[in-house]
């Protein structure tokens, strides 16, 4: 039995992994030594520049740890995690030479996400020349996906586990996002084969007893109930339990974990804007010079709404995308980060595109684009349910993009600011002037008459002249030197002209393309506040 094998045996029989981000070799080691009195198995995280470091510092101590490294989206990090002596790689999406290299090594790989459950299984048994059926039987450590996230917000995503076992028996499912000491107890008895990770249980890391404790909590609410439900012999037989509770109760089941979670409901935010398939050459590359393209989507808005999922809040994008593949991984491209979906438009035919050249030492980043009659530039009035929307919402953040996309897209602002209004919904604007998209004076006439709607409205240091031809005095913003008390007057002409609750200005002083300084100020009407 190898390293990975073994792991795996673990992870079945203890149904736990504890995620730790470290912050120094130290944590790493201490967590591993707390972790294994309990047979509990340590992910670490590649998020943290520690990761590495903090493996090998383990496997020099232990070397016959048995560790997940997490978080892993490169060919490189896969294959120094593996060296390192790593006996499973866990990812945040499918990521396929990710996998390659895993199965390369014959070391557990568990990809993630909401959609490439049996993507990735298909591309596993091929790299293993054996079919579906071989791949579940010999290389059981293999047939694995992690769902992520399990629970965004008020929102569950457990009912993808059933669907997924309908093709693919038996499949192991490592929850992960959203799962708490809270919803542990029911998300373990509605899957009592299920693994469950968090990173809670390291939260205490620099309180030993403390961590003990909460480990001790987390394996105590894995345990199956007392009344003998889900208690068969074997894996396989928990598992048909799972699938015939589910058909007997229904949907209710799984909503029951929605309603958990409600009751602990973070506040609902939401966002509308373009999100854009982003194209751009290995750096350092220019355009002229590439033979290939990485990919990946993006957008302010977009972007915006992945942070509030990132801070924990029920966020919600609205857009409009066609229905086509590519759409599809825009789409995908959201709810790995825990984006609620289920706001966007399917229609149109175009994701706009845009090409981004890299800048290096005194040469700028160049961006191509190519957006015309993008899906969302289509939009009309009428065609998004604005009432269901803003339903519980808390918040509404927009940006001068989308009504700088056509005339259209104007009015569908006006009339998403004008519902979030009639629901007592706080608003915020970026006002994000695109010289490309529009000029000065349409953005002017425009943005001008949408302010009223307004509370919060956020800019850079050249977005209030550019977009309501207020200038900060001795500034000169091409030549990167800024007057920041000429922002303090420019603030509080935006507030006597507009009555924004708060006005928030961020300040970057170029030095080269990748050396700035960066500053923002806020001003609430009465205080002026500078942040370096």
């Amino acid at each position: 039995m190898n390293k990975s094998q073994k792991l795996f045996s673990i992870l079945r029989e203890k149904r736990l992994i504890a995620l730790l981000t470290p912050e120094s070799v130290e944590q790493c080691i201490s967590a591993y030594e707390i972790l294994y009195e309990y047979d509990v198995i340590l992910e670490i995280a590649f998020r943290s520049q520690i990761a590495l470091d903090g493996i090998k510092g383990i496997i020099a101590k232990y070397p016959k740890a048995l560790l997940l490294a997490g978080t892993v989206m490169t060919r490189k990090q896969a294959e120094e995690s593996i060296d390192a002596g790593v006996a499973g790689v866990v990812s945040a999406d499918y990521i396929p030479e990710v996998v390659e290299v895993c199965v390369k090594h014959d070391v557990m790989c568990a990809p993630g996400g909401l959609s490439d459950a049996g993507k990735q299984l298909v591309r596993k048994a091929a790299l293993y020349d054996c079919e579906l059926n071989v791949l579940r039987e010999k290389y059981p450590h293999q047939w694995v996906y992690k769902l992520f996230p399990a629970i965004a917000g008020a929102h569950s995503n457990v009912d993808f586990v059933k669907a997924w076992r309908g093709p693919y028996k038996d499949l192991s499912i490592i929850y992960t996002g959203g799962v708490s000491i809270e919803n542990l107890k029911e998300l373990s008895s509605a899957d009592p084969t299920g693994i469950f990770c968090g990173s809670a249980l390291t939260k205490s890391i620099d309180d030993p007893e403390q961590m003990r404790r909460d480990v001790e909590k987390w394996i105590d609410a894995t345990k199956l109930t007392s009344t003998g439900k889900f208690q068969s012999e074997s894996v396989n037989e928990m598992a048909e339990d799972f699938e015939k509770w589910v058909e007997t109760n229904g949907t209710s089941s799984m909503n029951s974990l929605s309603k958990l979670i409600s009751n602990q409901a973070p506040a609902k935010v939401v966002t509308l804007g373009e999100i854009m398939l982003r194209l751009s050459p290995p750096e350092p590359l220019r355009f002229v010079q590439t033979t290939s393209f990485n990919s990946t989507f993006g957008g302010a808005e977009a972007n915006t709404a992945v942070a509030f999922a990132n801070y924990g809040l029920n966020s919600s994008f609205v857009t409009v995308l066609p229905s086509h593949e590519i759409g599809q991984s825009a789409v995908n491209s959201l709810r790995a980060y825990g984006v609620d979906t289920k706001y966007i438009l399917r229609k149109g035919n175009r994701v706009g595109i845009y090409f981004l050249e890299y800048g290096a030492s005194q040469r700028p980043s160049k961006v191509i684009y190519d957006r015309a009659d993008s899906a969302i530039s289509n939009i009309k009035p009428g065609q998004i349910n604005w009432d269901s929307i803003f339903e519980g919402a808390t918040w509404f953040h927009w940006s001068g993009i989308t009504p700088a996309l056509s005339d259209s897209a104007a009015k569908v602002t006006r009339e998403a600011l004008i519902a979030a209004k009639k629901h007592g919904v706080k608003v915020s604007v970026d006002l994000n002037f695109r010289k490309k998209l529009w000029s000065e004076g349409r953005a002017q006439a425009v943005m001008s008459e949408l302010m009223e709607y307004v509370d919060v409205c956020i800019g850079n240091e050249e977005d209030a002249e550019k977009t309501f031809g207020i200038r900060a005095k001795a500034t000169d913003v091409d030549s990167g030197k800024l007057n920041e008390a000429g922002y303090h007057e420019v603030a509080r002409r935006m507030v006597e002209k507009f009555g924004f609750e708060k006005v928030a200005i961020t300040l970057r002083e170029s030095i080269s393309a990748s050396d700035n300084i960066w500053s923002a100020c806020l001003f609430n009407g009465n205080e002026f506040m500078l942040s370096k």
